[in-house]
């Protein structure tokens, strides 16, 4: 390949790289949410815990508590496998983008000979 077609190509594998490391900087956003969903349904749970414990007579409702503990089960359960699936997500866009990188040397390189072979016939 000639000099232009290689700076061709290495723009295309920038512009790739760029696009892994925003979906990469999006995933990790997204995680971040779902973190802070997590504390509040956590927060959520503990109060419904403490609301259905009496604590001046030791009484509690049972039904709140297993209620509570079911909605907060099922919202970790779903944080769980969104995140989950956001890590695998990650691992591959990680893997791609170390492929890209790989290739955007080894062009780079390529280019940087061709142009020293290019010019060292002048000099």
């Amino acid at each position: 390949m000639g000099i232009a077609a290689n700076q061709a190509r290495l723009m295309t594998l920038t512009a790739r790289q760029h696009d892994l490391e925003l979906r990469a900087q999006q995933i990790s956003a997204t995680k971040m949410t779902l973190s802070l969903q997590s504390q509040k349904w956590a927060t959520e749970y503990s109060q419904a815990l403490n609301s259905a414990t009496s604590g001046q007579s030791g009484n509690f409702d049972q039904n709140a508590i297993n209620a509570a503990k079911a909605t907060y089960d099922a919202n970790t359960s779903s944080i769980s496998a969104q995140e989950k699936l956001l890590d695998l997500e990650l691992t591959q866009i990680n893997t791609e983008h170390s492929a890209v990188k790989t290739e955007y040397d080894a062009v780079k390189s390529l280019i940087s000979d061709n142009v020293d072979k290019s010019f060292n016939v002048f000099g």
